[in-house]
């Protein structure tokens, strides 16, 4: 090995000392710079990425609250009405010819909505109607353009409603806009490298929006295809019931009506449009839709609190249909109340369906500081016997960078794969849960059924009503802050969840068809 002699050290070591005291050379400076922009570049890189994300977190924060406010108008409306008015690929049975929205008692005042849109020179094609309890004419909904005239939005036409919720009959019809921005499906990934249908794209939208077809065949509007609304409509067999479904077919990417912000680069925000609602005629008009903090939904009830747990049925008895549609489509499994049975019979809506609409709508308008637990009971080891990963530890906010999302996702999947995989009735795992966190202070509870077994796994009778509330009652007593238990009762009676719920000051709500659909005016 070459060793280096004292007087290269020497001379390295000078040559060193000199670029201390004169600085960079030519060759370092050239690195220097090229490194400093690199640095730049990159730095300016992150931050546009960084900005584009705070841009499209807004955008989805915008169309998330945009929407709150139109569809609880939406849902009240609905609840309040008699029956629902929808147009039909045949002509309506004797009994449903109420409910025909081409029906000559209703062309006057639909002529009149769509004589105001064309005055303000705008869209109003009829999508479904409202016969009111309290009003001559019905309300209509009506697809038009977008605010920003980039997409479609629904619109009311009907007897304007006054802040506490009641209409004033001496006002003229007036249109106004209800939901903005439901998106323009691209193709069937609705992504921006799509091809859009060449037919299609030079149809200006306002074309398109008179020109959708919302006739109702097997209870169900159209599918939707390139440039058209990603919205489609599902009703009963008794035109109480409107729902929103997937607007394309089964074998896309797009599983769920949507909202879209398309910007000029093409960069697309979307946020998923749930919604379920049924024409009760409750008649409940002392409240107006936005004048309480509460949220009111059919099954979670006054929910004010900001540290609640959500323990629900996952059970396969969920999959029992709460009402039947009057089409056909493919074979479906569903629980009879006492076995499972296949039928090709449409069904608008089981009882694990409603139970995800209404846990998802929720979901949508709780407050960003709400700090939540979503669980799933069903049998240990079957496929819904579990909890939102998210909040396996402990609460989560649900404001928190993607946990609303997150949420939603998890009750998304409650209704996968075959009923009979999802498990029996086994609650006993979360509501210990429930009581063991003394930061929760609010649990809302529903089952469909009778447990399985009790809390030490025997057997179940009616001598475990009384002794079981007492136990969680007594748990309650040991707690720095009493839990305060909501029990749904879905589907039957349950008085020991009537009784859990008396002896934890919480309230009980037993859901059936009658309270789905109650009708005090027929």
């Amino acid at each position: 090995m070459n060793l280096l002699t004292n007087k290269t050290m020497i001379q390295i070591k000078q040559r060193i000392g000199s670029h201390d005291q004169r600085g960079f050379g030519l060759p370092e400076t050239l690195i220097a710079a090229s490194a400093g922009v690199a640095l730049i570049g990159a730095s300016t890189l992150a931050l546009r990425t960084t900005g584009s994300l705070i841009d499209k977190m807004d955008l989805k924060a915008g169309l998330q609250q945009n929407t709150i406010s139109g569809k609880r108008m939406m849902r009240s409306e609905i609840e309040r009405g008699l029956h629902l008015l929808v147009k039909t690929k045949q002509k309506p049975t004797d009994q449903l010819a109420h409910t025909d929205i081409t029906h000559t008692d209703y062309q006057a005042s639909l002529s009149q909505c769509q004589s105001l849109a064309e005055q303000s020179k705008q869209v109003f094609n009829p999508v479904f109607g409202i016969k009111m309890a309290e009003l001559n004419n019905p309300v209509y909904y009506g697809l038009s353009l977008s605010s920003v005239g980039k997409g479609y939005a629904l619109q009311r036409c009907g007897t304007s409603m006054q802040l506490d919720g009641r209409y004033n009959e001496k006002d003229k019809q007036s249109l106004a806009m209800v939901i903005d921005d439901i998106g323009v499906i691209r193709c069937s990934s609705d992504q921006p490298e799509c091809i859009i249908d060449p037919t299609k794209e030079i149809t200006p939208l306002s074309e398109l929006a008179a020109d959708t077809e919302f006739v109702f065949k097997e209870d169900k509007t159209p599918e939707r295809s390139s440039r058209e609304p990603a919205i489609r409509l599902m009703t009963d067999e008794n035109r109480k019931l409107i729902r929103f479904i997937d607007p394309t077919t089964d074998k896309d990417n797009i599983q769920t009506s949507f909202l879209k912000i398309e910007s000029v680069n093409k960069e697309i925000t979307t946020y998923p449009f749930y919604f379920v609602a049924y024409s009760r005629a409750d008649k409940r008009i002392e409240k107006g839709p936005d004048d309480s903090e509460m949220l009111d939904g059919l099954f979670f009830r006054n929910v004010s609190s900001k540290r609640m747990r959500f323990l629900v049925d996952g059970s396969g008895s969920m999959s029992a249909c709460i009402l039947w549609g009057s089409g056909f489509g493919n074979r479906k499994i569903f629980w009879s109340g006492r076995y499972y049975f296949w039928s090709r019979r449409s069904c608008a809506l089981t009882r694990m369906e409603s139970l995800q609409h209404e846990l998802i709508s929720l979901l949508q308008e709780l407050p960003n500081d709400s700090h939540i637990s979503l669980r799933s009971f069903s049998s240990p080891g079957y496929q819904n016997h579990r909890i939102w990963q998210t909040s396996a530890k402990s609460l989560v906010k649900i404001g928190h960078e993607g946990a609303r999302y997150s949420a939603i996702a998890f009750v998304n999947t409650l209704d996968d794969g075959y009923p009979y995989r999802w498990g029996g009735t086994d609650p006993w795992e979360g509501l210990n849960e429930a009581f063991a966190d003394n930061n929760t202070d609010t649990l809302y509870f529903l089952s469909d059924g009778e447990p399985n077994y009790d809390r030490n796994r025997g057997r179940w009778t009616q001598a475990d009503h009384a002794s079981t509330s007492g136990h969680y009652a007594a748990l309650n007593n040991n707690r720095e802050i009493a839990l305060k238990v909501n029990t749904i009762a879905l589907g039957l009676q349950s008085k020991w969840m009537q009784s859990l719920a008396g002896k934890t000051t919480g309230d009980y709500l037993h859901i059936d068809k009658t309270y789905v659909l109650s009708s005090s005016i027929k």
